[in-house]
């Protein structure tokens, strides 16, 4: 009961703290168990395993594949001295199993699905977060060198993970968000942008608000819409973009490429405001003498002057720090 009560709090403080700001679902039902279907599933011990375990579950709607996404969360904490390669491969062995046994398990389907008939796929997402705040640069070379092969996803299944750089990218831009829209810098209606792309379409009308996928939450960047904001009949916002951008800033080339998205989304122009913000957190010290040489170089490469290089011009550029959470077993037990 009392594993139950702190995976519980967890996972509501993970929700609030960074996932509803990407409008992240959590389902309801948290530290739940569902049968094993597969008589391939071993135990560390080599006995058959009965059931799988579900931590948390969060969800939210795939505009392009135009299904809902479930993501079976593993939820767990180390400090660096308990930081092993051995435990993170066991953890996606371990949940690779059980997204196998959720993609086809009636009992997984009883207990999570909200609607008999939805499109849905079920996916693993792994959350390791460091709690003393000194493994972030250890874990990606321990991730890295666990093989695939040893890994036994199933064909056709996806896991994700959410290392402690990625934990405290994701809370940095989730709190930037939630300042910004204080200091009526981003209106609370916001949405996250999605372009029809070369391959893939959006199933979605273009003003909905859904949720950001994993995939662009961990993409170079990625892009908020927002509508105008108004006090007293009068604009103190005009309406604008926000582009969270994940790179260090290190050339003037990957500032051209970025410029050229945004025109190409039609993102550029003298009615919207656009700023660009700087997350990663080994970032060029010259990222901002890049980027205003950017634009120059962009403006020049397609002859524009008068209003439309002002349009280019007008976008702006900043960083922000990045800040780690505090998920902490000592005050929230869970698993280690």
């Amino acid at each position: 009961m009392a594993e139950t009560t702190n995976i519980a709090q967890v996972a509501n403080k993970i929700a609030n703290d960074i996932f509803k700001v990407f409008f992240w679902e959590m389902h309801s039902q948290q530290d739940t168990n569902f049968d094993c279907v597969s008589d391939d599933h071993k135990t560390e011990s080599g006995a058959k395993k009965l059931t799988h375990p579900g931590d948390v579950i969060f969800y939210y709607i795939d505009p392009y594949l135009n299904k809902r996404i479930y993501l079976h969360t593993d939820l767990k904490s180390y400090k660096k001295s308990t930081l092993q390669q051995t435990k993170i491969r066991e953890s996606l062995k371990s949940l690779a199993m059980t997204v196998e046994c959720a993609a086809v398990s009636e009992s997984w389907r009883k207990k999570f699905l909200p609607i008999d008939d939805e499109v849905y796929e079920v996916r693993g997402l792994l959350f390791i977060a460091n709690h003393d705040g000194k493994a972030a640069d250890k874990f990606s070379p321990l991730l890295g060198g666990i093989s695939k092969a040893n890994i036994p996803v199933a064909k056709g299944q996806t896991l994700h993970v959410l290392g402690p750089s990625e934990i405290t990218s994701l809370y940095s831009i989730a709190t930037d968000i939630k300042l910004a829209i204080a200091d009526k810098k981003l209106s609370p209606l916001y949405r996250f942008f999605y372009p029809d792309l070369t391959l893939w379409k959006r199933h979605t009308a273009d003003d909905q608000r859904i949720g950001a996928t994993i995939e662009m939450l961990l993409s170079p960047y990625f892009i908020l819409k927002y509508p105008a904001i108004s006090e007293d009949q009068n604009i103190i916002l005009r309406s604008g973009s926000v582009v969270y951008y994940s790179r260090e800033g290190a050339t003037v080339d990957e500032f051209v490429y970025l410029l050229d998205s945004l025109s190409r989304y039609q993102l550029v122009n003298s009615r919207e405001n656009i700023r660009v913000v700087a997350y990663k957190r080994e970032r060029s010290p010259e990222l901002k003498n890049n980027f205003e040489k950017a634009k120059h170089r962009y403006c020049s490469m397609w002859h524009f002057e008068g209003d439309r290089a002002a349009e280019v011009h007008a976008i702006t550029i900043d960083a922000i720090s990045q800040i780690s959470p505090n998920y902490t077993p000592d005050e929230i037990g869970w698993r280690l």
